[in-house]
Parts: C-alpha cells; structure tokens; sequence
C-alpha cells in the first residue's frame, strides 16, 4: 500500500486539529500576520527534493525562539560551567594589558545561553587587566543559524556591550569540523551543549531515529568511529586556534555507565523518556502509512551523546595522540552534572503555586524543546515531498508527542539532561 498524507489522513489518525505550521507560530507568539507571510514565504523557496541543514531553524528570525525552548533547557548547563570557567582564567597568559584577548563561542545558536557567562568573563578581566584591553567575542555557528536572534541578544538592553568598553562581537558562520579563525587567534574556547552534532561526513543513516540507542552492535559500532573522528577532529581545530596557555571549555550531553553488577555496562541517557516517546511517536506514524517505509528509516538524528572515557580518549596517548602533539593536554578529569529540566520546573512551580498539575504545558514545553533539536531531520527524511506536505505531517507529529507526554506524570518523567565538562590546555 502506497503511503501518503494529507491533513485528514493526520488528524484522523492523532485525533488532533490541523495546524499549519505558520498558523501555529502566529498563535503561539503573538507575531503579525505579516510576519507569519514573510516567513511562509522564505519557506516556500525550499523546494521539494532538497536537503534541510540539521542546524537550520524554522521560526521567524530573530524571535528568539531558540532562547525560549531548548536555550531554557539547556541554560543551566552554562550556569554549572560559569564558576568553573572563572576559577581558570588566570590560567592564560595576558601578555600586555593593551592587547586583545580573544573569548570563542562555538555551536551558540543566539547566544542567550551564554550570555552572562561572556559577561562575567569580560568582568573578571577588566578588573585584572584593567580598561585599555581589547577584548574579541567570537561567535561561531553553522551558516543556517539564527543569527538575527544572535545579534538582538548582543545588542540588547541585558547585554554586556553596554557595559564595558573595548569589546568586540564577531561571528563566523564556518562550522566548528573546519579551522574558523587564524592560529594562535583565541585565548579561550568555549562550547556548551553543541559537540554532539555530528559533521555532514559523519553523518550517516542508521535503523533507528536516534543512534546511540540502536541495537545493531555493527551500526554501534560506525556510529562510535563517527563520533570518535569528528570529537578528535573538533579538538585538533581548537588547539591550532588556541594561543600557547589558552583554555578549551567544554560541555556535552553525557551518558553514564551504570556501576551495576546486574546490568554490567549499561548506560544511562540524558532525557531517556522523552527519547523514547519521540521514538514512538515515529513509528506510530509509519504503521498510521502517514509516512513511507522509506521515510521511516531515512529518520536518523545526526548527534553523538559520548561517555566520559569516549571524552578523554584523544588525550591519554601522549605519545601517539594526534590531539596531544598538538600541545591540547587535559587540565580537569570530565565531571558529569545531572541538570534540572526547565519544562519540568515550570510545571512545578505552577502546582505549588496554583495547584494546577498543568501537564499539557509540561508536554507543549518539552515538545517546543525536541522540536528545535529534530525538525529538521524529520523534514530531510520527507525530502521528496512538498514543504507543505512536510509542515503537515511534523506539525502533527509534534502534536501527537505533546498528547502522548501528557498523560504521563512530570514528576516520574526522565527529562533531565546529563552533562559532562572539562577544560583543557593549549601547553605548547
């Protein structure tokens, strides 16, 4: 039976009403109509056939939508990294207190996440270096990302621009698997929550949505040598850019092996369930036929969500390690943080202060985060059809997650991202 969709078809099989997905973006934030057209119409130049960048957005630009669904979720990654970040700084050399010091921000989608970071950062060295130094504020990021979002976030009445003298924002729009800036350019890198997508050469499709949880030890087994390559890769780039005593920081989504005797190696994800729900939802989709089987196993989330020893890996060798002879030398063993759940903590917040177990907003949350991560994959496994068709089906397939999610218990929920950090340096 030849698999196909229109709207009817969706809702019949969700039971939920069609939204398109302009419609739906003018309902949720409030923007014009007129707004709502342009970017119907920017759409619309994306023909069918074509291959979505996996970093590309789909909201209006410069909404901030990013800050305000995945930004939330993943800023209290920044803020177990801030104190840390600080307590290193000195580490790096400042050889003249009126030369330029360079501040990297890699993988920043629209750099709210990072934004007070970047900020206490530039405070700490006024107050060492004093006012007359110069200081660089890269923000590097694919050529699809949100850089309007970017610049309102920099320019904006919170930022540190309108604070310190002397600072400079940049942006790159080379991807962090190439060389985005001269050698010996920065004197600190940092990168939050954005190693774990994979390069366009790495990226390679698998039987299942999600990578790290296929049980095929061969698909295992290239996805490992994928995610090994492009985190050495990633590494090799940072320490030809860094300045001799420049700092690399890194967060990433973590997976932990369980010290249990009954499951030896078993491993723990970072938001498990909502994986899995994700998951299902897909699959109820292919035996719905809204999709073809085709479409079904094209579905396959370009990210790697590495364990700590995978980390250390390109370090330990000093001899033979690639990364090592580079002059990058671990300062700090990776440590793993488990971090609350933002969809989760406004769920809370509101039945303690309303009384009100609002799970609908808690799945609506947490579908407004994935869908940011997933959109476009599940738009480049629907290629070949119309960008309305593809509006279609992944309006729907959102919608039918957040029902799904709704009927469970928030409290019981594993949504909490895992997060590892180090911070290595650049010794010769």
């Amino acid at each position: 039976m030849l698999k196909t969709v229109l709207p009817r078809f969706v809702n019949a099989f969700c039971r939920l009403p069609c939204l398109h997905l302009a419609s739906l973006s003018c309902l949720q934030s409030g923007k014009r109509t007129s707004d709502v057209v342009v970017m119907s119409e920017v759409r619309r130049r994306m023909s069918a056939g074509t291959r979505t960048p996996y970093f590309q957005h789909f909201w209006k630009p410069g909404s901030g939508y990013y800050g305000d669904s995945l930004g939330r979720w993943t800023k209290g990654v920044t803020e177990i990294c801030e104190d840390f970040v600080l307590s290193h700084i000195d580490y790096v050399p400042v050889p003249s207190p009126k030369g330029v010091f360079t501040i990297g921000d890699y993988g920043m989608c629209d750099g709210s996440v990072s934004l007070r970071l970047i900020h206490r950062i530039i405070d700490h060295l006024r107050n060492k270096h004093g006012p007359d130094l110069k200081i660089q504020v890269l923000y590097e990021d694919q050529p699809s990302n949100d850089y309007n979002s970017l610049f309102k976030t920099i320019y904006g009445s919170t930022s540190y621009i309108h604070k310190f003298d002397n600072v400079f924002p940049l942006a790159c729009g080379t991807s962090f698997y190439k060389q985005c800036v001269p050698d010996n350019t920065c004197d600190i890198i940092v990168s939050s929550y954005a190693t774990h997508w994979l390069s366009d050469k790495s990226h390679v499709m698998f039987s299942t949505m999600f990578p790290w949880r296929s049980a095929s030890e061969e698909e295992l087994r290239v996805h490992h040598e994928a995610s090994a390559r492009d985190w050495q890769t990633f590494l090799l780039m940072r320490a030809t850019e860094l300045k001799q005593g420049g700092l690399l920081f890194v967060a990433y989504p973590s997976q932990s092996l369980k010290s249990n005797p009954a499951q030896p190696g078993e491993i723990t994800e970072p938001a498990r369930e909502a994986w899995i729900n994700l998951n299902l939802t897909w699959k109820e989709f292919y035996a719905g036929d809204i999709i073809t089987r085709e479409e079904f196993q094209s579905c396959s989330l370009p990210v790697a969500i590495r364990t700590s020893q995978e980390i250390k890996a390109p370090f330990e060798n000093a001899a033979t390690s690639p990364v090592r002879q580079a002059g990058l030398t671990l300062l700090t063993e990776p440590e793993e943080f488990v971090i609350p759940c933002s969809a989760k903590t406004i769920w809370r917040q509101k039945l303690q202060s309303d009384g009100a177990d609002d799970r609908t907003m808690f799945a609506q949350s947490l579908s407004n985060i994935f869908r940011v991560i997933l959109e476009p994959t599940l738009r480049n496994s629907l290629h070949t059809r119309s960008f309305e068709e593809q509006s279609a089906i992944v309006e729907q397939y959102f919608e039918c997650f957040t029902r799904k999610v709704a009927t469970l218990d928030p409290e019981t929920f594993q949504s909490e991202p895992t997060v590892g950090r180090f911070v290595a340096q650049k010794l010769h």
